[in-house]
């Protein structure tokens, strides 16, 4: 066997230790064994040509070295797993990075596609398995810690769409192996289901929504689709075809759907209240942020922003806190929608 050939070896069965599962005595874990067949599709979606028979013969030479046990139960696809109370410690993992873990398998779980999460899964099970086996003193700490850290939203929270699993399945396979998808979509102003041929070219997330971006047919242009208003997807055999020199960064940069720019950065003028300058000192709008105090307590900020419809929520969500004074254009839209605010909650008084 080559050098090459015996670092490629190591590496596989590196990874195919990562994916066992870590005996545990909780009732979700308790029985979970991993069969070849499944070792060694994860191992081939991660680029190792590998047959079932190699997993298991690997497995049975590693398990002779490392604490991995065998349920042989089924001679046609063997089981297996750490014992309980191992896993593979090299390198090893510290209390903090285990809690880190922890944090991020409670809140990223539901963004992160499933072949990931399953790569993943080894890294989970260790981070418990370590916070599992700390002094009794130090695992008291760790459950207080995770017990005090949340994630909230920083604007009103709401409730994620029903998302197809299926359909997110298909969506995020194809992003990761860049194939096309033929799908069946609905767009937020149409009641009509549409047939398209897409070109994923990555995913934005937004709050509680997810959105595919992708090219249709053989149209250049990227635009955004929201995954719970796809009813199916199907994964293509066909390589996505991405527009010439696109980038999601300067897509997004350039005013991918309003989610940054619409055209060039705008010269914000406003005046705000102390309360509000408070806020703007600590979280600035823009690198060059100013900020004047002004005779009557009041204080003047000036900033280049993107002039995005988001701006405009958040100029408006200011209430009487925030005068914008310029550009025109903007005060002017600012004006009419305060207006037609007022028109509708005094209408009948």
């Amino acid at each position: 066997m080559s050098k090459n050939d015996k670092k490629s070896a190591l590496i596989r069965q590196w990874e195919m230790m990562r994916m066992l599962t870590v005996s545990r005595s909780d009732s979700q874990q308790a029985g979970r064994w991993d069969k070849a067949s499944e070792i060694a599709a994860k191992l081939t979606e991660k680029g190792f040509a590998v047959s079932m028979r190699t997993v298991q013969r690997d497995l049975k030479a590693l398990s002779e070295i490392f604490p991995i046990e065998l349920n042989n139960q089924n001679a046609r696809d063997y089981g297996w797993r750490w014992k309980k109370g191992e896993n593979l410690a090299i390198p090893g993992i510290s209390i903090s990075e285990a809690l880190a873990m922890r944090l991020v398998e409670a809140h990223m779980k539901q963004l992160l596609p499933a072949s990931m999460l399953d790569g993943l899964q080894g890294v989970f099970s260790l981070a418990q398995s370590k916070l599992d086996n700390v002094d009794a003193h130090n695992q008291h700490h760790a459950r207080d810690w995770l017990g005090k850290v949340h994630v909230v939203p920083p604007a009103q929270p709401m409730l994620p769409p029903q998302v197809n699993e299926a359909v997110q399945d298909a969506v995020y396979q194809a992003v990761l192996q860049d194939r096309q998808v033929s799908a069946r979509y609905q767009s937020l102003h149409s009641e009509q289901t549409r047939e398209l041929v897409l070109h994923p070219l990555g995913l934005i997330m937004r709050g509680a929504v997810t959105y595919l971006v992708a090219s249709a047919w053989d149209y250049a242009e990227a635009r955004l689709y929201a995954l719970h208003r796809f009813s199916q997807v199907d994964l293509l055999n066909a390589a996505t075809k991405p527009p010439e020199g696109f980038s999601l960064d300067a897509a997004i940069a350039g005013g991918l759907a309003e989610f940054a720019s619409e055209g060039q950065p705008i010269p914000l003028e406003l005046r705000c209240t102390d309360w509000a300058a408070r806020y703007l000192a600590e979280t600035p709008l823009s690198a060059d942020q100013k900020m004047e105090a002004e005779k009557d307590g009041w204080m003047r900020v000036t900033a280049t922003v993107n002039a995005t419809w988001q701006l405009q929520w958040w100029l408006l969500g200011q209430g009487a806190g925030v005068e914008v004074l310029g550009p025109a254009t903007l005060r002017s839209a600012i004006v009419d929608s305060v207006n037609q605010t007022t028109a509708l909650y005094t209408k009948n008084l």
